[in-house]
């Protein structure tokens, strides 16, 4: 589809799947299919903003409001044409009772964290070298399964429902994202990988819960280290603005996704064992990743880089302040049993020496 010569509406007015042509962020033409199920866009208008930068001749995955969209996009005389197709979700973790027993395992898990303090109170300095090696074992595997947990709360949430400790405030976005450099550029380097920000000037002022939106950038740091492998792997995790979002990237040097991958990367029931190693985990951070961005309006958009890897966005809606605004101090909410939050996100990708008693 590199050379088209017939008029686009000629070309798209009767195709099923909706189709859009670009022009410096404008929409310069969109088809019947995406009259009807886009009707927010119109001819002239600005084109939405997960549309605006996708890659020439490849595709992207977007968690766009309440549905998914695989995008294929192709160069039209100096114009970029995009191609939507609707990806049926299937249906995931219906069961009512999920959250009930997600609480009631958090009380054993708080038990056991309980009786891992009283040991260390009673080892010895003989005994301390051992006894400090198993409990770092049995912290990872705590955060496990608080990982797993969290992610099936979220995963389970129906359409349109917020989590019970779901508290949005007014923060910048830009103090949140320093926050998370913070807590993951050392552990990002004991997994073998280099982790660097680059971020534009100013403030970043949104509406959001500061566990969650660590919870989501944490869960896409622990892809971009599984991605790039043991040893060498660069990730940047990156803070930009578009007309009204603010946009947080990771990005990663991984070998990328393959289109069939790609377009599994929303399915739980593919991606998880696609995606992941066996025995890693639920295979549901993607799932929740796309959860968390449409709790706080905004998107989710994975893609392959030009060189190589992955560059998996987040898009959350600016908060433009009119008048006084009040700035609330982040809760930095514990949903981790007291352990910190950045260690249950990527206790998958982690080497044990990262959990040791002290470090904990």
């Amino acid at each position: 589809m590199s050379e088209l010569y017939l008029p686009v509406d000629i070309s798209f007015d009767g195709f099923p799947e909706p189709i859009l042509l670009l022009q410096g962020g404008v929409v310069c033409y969109r088809n019947p299919a995406a009259e009807a199920q886009l009707p927010g866009l119109v001819c002239g208008g600005p084109a939405p903003e997960p549309l605006i930068g996708l890659p020439e001749n490849g595709s992207a995955l977007l968690c766009w409001g309440e549905a998914q969209w695989q995008a294929a996009c192709w160069p039209w005389e100096g114009r970029t044409l995009v191609r939507l197709t609707h990806c049926t979700e299937a249906e995931i973790l219906p069961n009512h009772r999920i959250p009930v027993l997600t609480q009631k395992l958090r009380g054993p898990l708080a038990s056991l964290r309980s009786a891992e303090e009283l040991l260390e109170e009673l080892l010895t300095p003989e005994q301390r070298s051992d006894g400090d090696r198993y409990l770092a074992r049995a912290n990872k595997a705590q955060l496990r399964l608080l990982r797993m947990i969290r992610s099936l709360e979220l995963a389970s949430l129906a359409p349109g429902e917020e989590p019970y400790d779901f508290h949005p405030e007014t923060l910048d976005l830009k103090g949140l994202l320093h926050e998370a450099y913070r807590q993951t550029v050392d552990l990002a380097e004991a997994a073998g990988c280099s982790l660097r920000l680059q971020e534009i000037p100013g403030n970043f002022f949104v509406r959001c819960d500061d566990e969650l939106m660590l919870t989501q950038i944490y869960h896409l740091v622990s892809n971009a280290i599984r991605a790039s492998g043991p040893a060498g792997g660069e990730i940047l995790l990156r803070l930009e603005r578009t007309r009204q979002s603010a946009l947080v990237s990771v990005e990663d040097n991984g070998p990328g996704l393959t289109p069939l991958e790609l377009t599994q990367l929303f399915d739980p029931t593919q991606g998880g064992d696609t995606l992941r190693t066996v025995g890693a985990g639920l295979g549901l951070g993607i799932t929740v990743c796309r959860r968390i961005a449409q709790l706080h309006g905004g998107s989710v958009l994975f893609t392959n880089r030009k060189t190589q890897g992955v560059r998996a966005t987040i898009s959350i809606p600016l908060c433009l302040p009119s008048g006084a605004l009040e700035l609330r101090t982040a809760r930095w909410a514990d949903s981790s049993n007291g352990f910190p939050l950045v260690l249950r996100e990527l206790s998958d990708v982690l080497p044990e020496r990262c959990f040791l008693p002290e470090d904990v």
